[in-house]
């Protein structure tokens, strides 16, 4: 049988026929009815091809959104469409013939981060900006791109974990700069803000490097949009989790609970001081807000300044590319490659020679202590803030000394088999402290007997006095919180630098 000669289908008037009925059969019904009807299963396929093929062929102005009591509006498949996949593709059975058409999440994700980064132009463009109706749809087309990526990203780490890498969060928060820079309705910015932070507050609890995900929101002003968003009414008239001062209050939270990382913090130091002096009306109007932001800039101040005595005089690197500790021989060629120690993973070397030597002089004592340190379930990200954390534990004990040494007293009577072999814990984001036994502790140290981590740590001279910090107890610990709320133990920063950066200078010392 002789095929038919046929001519290809123009895909402009395919979208414009099969969208102009999808329209016309969803003014038979109420908004509910509208939404049901549109995403029902029957329809998932053609709402999904026409809005991939709308991507691919760019369309514009090609479905005519008209009804008998109101004049003809017109406007692209990809604006319309793409509300409609943000609702559909809560359904498992649409995501699977999403990802068939498509190719995979990848490409689906893509689509609407593509579409995001397109605001900026669709900004600019004087078509839309004076259309009162397309002007209106940015910010829900906003919404709708990033709810699509959130979904997307809750289905596949892997998607999850690309995206933050390709800087999606940037784009996010910078496309809501944008939105930001338009006569828009307090409403409707108020809106977009909640679909950005929903976006990022899933990064910061799911993905494998949340702190990348904050930076990159700082990086693309987060700060500066959301305390300049205001609010649209009473807090009771909404649901709270979108009103902007919810979102602030959220916001200021995280900051303070991320500071401990240098890279967050480093960013704060250089920024903190526009941030105070640019508060918007939303923070400076709201005295619950503007205590808060008070209370959180100061803790961020004093850690800029803790950060920097523990860098330049406490316990400086001599390392000029960011790494933590650095061997301290004479080999400072540019393209020395450095090794990092495969125990700790914090300690660097210029050559196998120099490791070899600085195991045997003193780093194979110090070795356990430095892994102990930096944990072993925590962030590699923990061993570049190390010296931040050492500082807060200096500060913590010189405040609170008095109390550790009641502590200690009452721990002693407690614990009398115990009286030699105490542990001062300090619980840094709560600054609380207790004293238990080290038995209590003994995971951290990787295998170790207690006898052999009570012998280690007489093999070398207490570090302690070095920062007036000489105590009855035999070391301390520090507690800290990761994104998953769990409390993290780590062996004493202080004392796991001392032993490390003291131990080499006696060993360099020594003829």
């Amino acid at each position: 049988m002789c095929r038919a000669n046929y001519r290809l289908v123009d895909k402009t008037a395919a979208i414009r026929l099969v969208t102009t009925l999808l329209f016309y059969v969803s003014t038979l019904g109420d908004e509910r009815s509208i939404t049901i009807l549109l995403t029902t299963p029957a329809l998932y396929r053609p709402i999904a091809e026409l809005w991939l093929l709308a991507l691919k062929t760019k369309d514009k102005d090609v479905v005519c959104l008209s009804s008998p009591s109101g004049p003809a509006r017109t406007t692209s498949f990809r604006v319309c469409g793409v509300m409609l996949v943000s609702v559909c593709v809560q359904d498992e059975s649409f995501v699977t013939i999403l990802l068939e058409l498509s190719g995979g999440i990848g490409a689906v994700t893509s689509a609407a981060l593509k579409y995001l980064k397109s605001l900026r132009s669709m900004a600019k463009d004087l078509d839309i900006v004076s259309n009162a109706f397309k002007f209106e749809l940015l910010v829900p087309v906003f919404s709708c791109c990033i709810g699509i990526i959130a979904t997307t990203s809750m289905l596949d780490a892997a998607i999850r974990e690309a995206y933050l890498l390709r800087q999606s969060v940037k784009d996010i928060f910078g496309a809501l700069r944008v939105l930001q820079s338009l006569p828009l309705a307090r409403e409707a910015m108020a809106e977009a803000l909640a679909s950005s932070f929903t976006y990022l507050d899933i990064l910061l609890k799911r993905g494998d490097d949340p702190v990348s995900a904050l930076h990159q929101a700082l990086c693309a002003h987060a700060f500066e949009t959301m305390v300049h968003i205001s609010p649209y009414g009473p807090l009771e008239e909404k649901v709270a989790e979108m009103d902007p001062r919810w979102i602030n209050e959220a916001f200021f939270r995280i900051l303070f609970k991320y500071s401990l990382h240098d890279k967050i913090l480093s960013y704060i130091c250089k920024h903190v001081d526009a941030w105070s002096n640019n508060l918007g009306s939303i923070v400076r109007q709201d005295e619950r807000l503007l205590d808060l932001w008070s209370n959180v800039e100061q803790a961020l101040r004093v850690y800029g300044t803790l950060r920097f005595k523990a860098e330049t005089i406490w316990w400086p690197s001599p390392s000029k590319k960011g790494l933590v500790l650095q061997c301290h021989c004479d080999g400072t060629a540019e393209d020395i490659r450095f090794r990092q120690c495969a125990g700790c993973q914090v300690v660097r070397y210029c050559s196998k020679r120099c490791q070899r030597d600085s195991w045997h002089s003193h780093h194979r004592l110090s070795c356990n202590f430095l892994k102990a340190a930096v944990g072993s379930s925590t962030p590699q990200r923990i061993k570049r803030s190390l010296r931040l954390l050492a500082a807060l534990e200096v500060t913590h004990k010189q405040r609170k000394w008095d109390n550790i040494l009641r502590l200690f007293a009452a721990a002693r009577c407690e614990y009398p088999e115990d009286q030699e072999r105490l542990v001062v814990e300090l619980a840094l984001d709560k600054f609380e402290e207790s004293v238990r036994p080290l038995r209590d502790y003994l995971f951290l140290f990787n295998g170790l007997s207690e006898n052999e981590v009570v012998d280690r740590l007489s093999s070398w001279s207490d570090p302690r006095e070095v920062q007036g910090l000489q105590g009855p107890f035999l070391f301390s610990v520090i507690t800290i919180h990761d994104r998953y709320e769990s409390r993290q133990i780590l062996f004493s920063p202080c004392m796991a630098l001392n032993m490390e950066i003291f131990g080499n200078s006696v060993a360099n010392a020594q003829p």
